[in-house]
């Protein structure tokens, strides 16, 4: 910014024109005239453009000055003090470009104060005689109280030059330099506001006025910290991303109303604060819901992202979802970071985009109503008989019992009855459990008499609950794992009692041997999703497959699901993958349209084959599903005939 030294020009001004309107004839109208004569005069008369245009200024040089020096800024300071400081500046038309130069000039002259503005004078103006564009000058007249104050805005006013160029002749780097700066809240809600406006002229086919009002749902639930935080250009965006998801879901609800459809977006974002500013991943997801029941909020999205990244955390205060009366949408914000500080990489937030959509949806949690069950005592004694029964000798290990009972808000419950010989100097059940895990609490139920064995010894019966919190089995989609918390059960009354008989755990314990040894085959050959895989294996049909079926048989199935979902995410291919294996064939269908898995069905009955020769899966996966089928058999012919049967039913050729 130069300082006016008051060197004398020579130049006649074209007609100048006011923009605002007046009575033709007013006086005042020479006098606004007159004014802006003797501003332009102050400004055209500083040495940084009379050095390179001389004194006598014609209308070549008037045009020269107007389109090649601005913005130009000057400022005119008295001798004396305490006295008077005018600052100038001349551009071309910007809107809110004086909002922008009154906050620098008398804000940010001297640090940690507000100088007193004593005058303010600025006008938009027309020289039709030199352009047809419209211009803006003003004058800020300040008061200076010291030689102080002087030495500090000459020191850094040279530092604020380059800024007040580029914020007067654009409304963004405007808003950057305020931001950095310092805004508040009611002047970044003012920013924000603008730029709403802005994409509703600019893009009307995807914004209207009801981006305002989404705005103000949006600022609401924020709290204060978090807007001084985050930059006008930030929220503004979160804004206009909450706009478009709830609109898109909207549409996309009424043409699919019986699907999942959730959107989401990944941004790296900056925060500032007192202390300096830190990198953050910025996550908005719009999802819509089925019923008033489910849930999604940030333990789901956190969790999601954890499964690939994690050491991530959630930044404090920053989630908030929009989830308006009884609408089955909802919109949320989240912003998180790692532990150790690192920025995240490309490849981690590519991931993330390709990963978090299909994992999303099926975090989406059904709160489910308390069940009201009284315990059967007759099922209690008739499960004592049995156990008793199968005890015969004294060398005979204990007999249990394992069943769910009920869940709490935060436990689970299990009622387990051992039926053992008891031999003397045997420490009853309850002193062994004082060995047990501290997250599984034992609780008494009664100890009798069941029977007697030769004689001389006794069979005791007891009947306990064991308590264990659930947090530990929950699944991705946030279901309860009860098959894993029975094992945890299991596995915790071998340690404490020793070997036993688990009377009603065969089944499950054979069908848990086979998914050790499928994930075993597994590890070594692909990446895999555990909980997916879970779901593969326990949609097996007829159940006893489970126990049935090879290792190897289940793995290659599981493969070819993962193949097909991949192609499907490729180039939506991949109606149908047979493949014949030995004494197997594999056929692996994507079924878009749900009528097709009866269809399949229809065909293969004409086979009336035996339950441990057919085995079946379905898998829904983005909303499609995935129809897997192990045949076993060694004769070609009716591997052939099989094949032909799934490309006749499905309409695809393999």
């Amino acid at each position: 910014m130069s300082n006016n030294g008051g060197t004398v020009c020579n130049f006649v001004l074209p007609d100048i024109q006011p923009i605002f309107e007046s009575e033709s004839g007013c006086a005042y109208n020479a006098f606004y005239r007159e004014t802006i004569h003797y501003i332009l005069h102050e400004i055209l008369s500083d040495p940084a453009i009379t050095s390179l245009t001389g004194s006598n200024l014609e209308l070549e040089d008037l045009q020269h000055i107007f389109h090649a020096f601005l913005p130009f800024t000057t400022l005119r300071k008295n001798r004396a003090l305490p006295g008077e400081m005018s600052f100038f500046f001349l551009s071309k038309y910007r809107a809110n470009a004086f909002k922008f130069f009154f906050e620098i000039i008398s804000n940010w002259l001297v640090p940690d104060k507000r100088l007193n503005v004593s005058l303010i004078y600025a006008v938009d103006f027309r020289m039709m005689d030199l352009s047809d564009e419209i211009f803006t000058l003003c004058e800020i007249k300040i008061h200076i109280e010291s030689q102080f104050e002087v030495d500090q805005i000459l020191r850094n006013l040279p530092l604020l030059e380059t800024e007040l160029r580029l914020g007067i002749e654009s409304g963004r780097y405007a808003r950057r330099i305020l931001e950095i700066k310092g805004l508040s809240t009611d002047e970044k809600t003012a920013i924000i506001q603008e730029d709403l406006a802005y994409l509703i002229n600019y893009s009307p086919k995807e914004f209207d006025s009801d981006v305002l009002a989404e705005m103000q749902h949006v600022l609401v639930m924020c709290r204060e910290e978090f807007k001084i935080a985050r930059a006008c250009r930030h929220l503004s965006r979160i804004i206009a991303l909450h706009y478009l998801y709830r609109k898109w879901l909207r549409e996309a609800v009424k043409t699919a109303p019986h699907r999942r459809h959730l959107n989401l977006k990944l941004f790296r974002a900056c925060l500032n604060s007192s202390i300096g500013s830190r990198k953050v991943l910025a996550i908005v997801v719009g999802v819509n819901f089925f019923r008033d029941k489910e849930i999604f909020d940030k333990a789901h999205l956190l969790k999601a992202i954890q499964n690939y990244i994690p050491k991530v955390q959630d930044v404090e205060s920053s989630f908030f979802a929009n989830r308006r009366g009884s609408e089955l949408i909802c919109t949320l914000y989240l912003e998180v970071e790692k532990s150790d500080e690192k920025d995240f990489t490309y490849d981690e937030i590519q991931l993330l985009r390709a990963r978090l959509p299909g994992d999303l949806k099926d975090c989406v949690e059904c709160v489910m109503h308390p069940v009201f069950m009284p315990r059967n005592e007759e099922e209690i004694f008739r499960n004592i008989l049995s156990l008793s029964n199968q005890i015969k000798y004294v060398r005979d290990i204990p007999q249990v019992f394992i069943s769910f009972d009920e869940q709490t808000y935060t436990h689970l419950f299990y009622t387990v009855i051992l039926v053992r010989v008891l031999k003397p100097d045997t420490l009853s059940i309850q002193e062994m459990f004082k060995n047990a895990h501290p997250s599984l609490k034992y609780i008494q139920d009664r100890c009798q008499v069941a029977g007697n064995l030769r004689g001389r010894y006794k069979k005791e019966a007891t009947v306990f609950r064991i308590k264990l919190s659930k947090d530990q089995f929950l699944r991705f989609d946030h279901s309860i794992d009860l098959n894993k918390a029975r094992q945890t059960v299991a596995s915790e009354l071998d340690r404490v009692i020793g070997e036993f008989r688990d009377f009603n755990g065969g089944i499950i314990s054979k069908q848990n041997e086979l998914l050790c040894e499928v994930k075993e085959l597994l590890s070594n050959t692909s990446k895999f999703n555990d909980h997916f895989l879970d779901n593969f294996f326990y949609s097996l049909t007829p159940i006893i497959m489970r126990t049935l079926l090879e290792p190897e048989a289940v793995s290659t199935l599981f493969l070819m699901l993962l193949e097909s979902i991949e192609q499907s995410k490729v180039d939506g291919k991949g109606c149908l993958k047979i493949e014949q294996k030995n004494n197997f064939v594999f056929a692996m269908v994507k079924a878009e349209d749900p009528l097709l898995k009866e269809e399949i069905a229809r065909a293969l009955a004409k086979f009336q084959l035996h339950s441990s020769e057919l085995a079946a899966s379905s898998v829904s996966v983005y909303d499609i599903i995935y129809l897997g089928y192990i045949y076993r058999t060694d004769e070609k012919e009716k591997q052939q005939n099989f094949s032909q049967a799934l490309q006749t039913a499905t309409g695809c050729l393999c």
